[in-house]
């Protein structure tokens, strides 16, 4: 039965892009240890929510520096907040909501490969079941070795070498 495998590579070749990062994710179609790409599917922001906001920094038309953290001026609230944006210090700025569109975009696949998962994205990836791999080497390498993975643990053989 095959399954599908989204990454963040900015170049196809090289797994490049933490998952923050990434503008879209090269979705690759893997039937036992075989693989090839099927699709690149590229996340549109909302203009009505802060995803692509977060960790910017801009100034606003007064000059006066703003802060990624959902609007806040000169940092994270005023400090009696706990967090950035009222979020109560629970999902940082904007609360994940990035994360949240980001993960429903692949939430089809078995697996994301990534250079870095954030915490939020963990815990979204993990609330669809989908295994987060951070890895800093080829695309062809990754796949092979989660598809050799899968493989193993789809057909009930030990993971241990011998």
């Amino acid at each position: 039965m095959s399954y599908l495998i989204a990454v963040a590579t900015s170049n196809a070749k090289d797994v490049d892009l933490g998952f923050g990062a990434a503008r879209g994710f090269h979705i690759y179609e893997v039937d036992g240890t075989d693989y090839k790409e099927k699709e690149y599917r590229e996340f549109v922001e909302d203009e009505n929510t802060n995803a692509g906001v977060q960790n910017e920094n801009k100034s606003d038309a007064s000059g006066t520096q703003i802060s990624g953290c959902a609007g806040a001026q000169n940092g994270c609230g005023d400090g009696s907040q706990g967090g950035c944006g009222g979020n109560g210090g629970h999902g940082g700025c904007g609360g994940g909501n990035g994360a949240h569109k980001k993960v429903e975009l692949i939430s089809d696949c078995r697996s994301l490969v990534c250079k870095k998962i954030g915490f939020q994205a963990q815990k979204q990836l993990e609330k669809k079941a989908i295994a987060g791999f951070d890895v800093e080497c080829s695309v062809d390498e990754a796949i092979v070795k989660i598809a050799t993975y899968f493989n193993k643990i789809d057909n009930h053989i030990s993971l241990r070498r011998g």
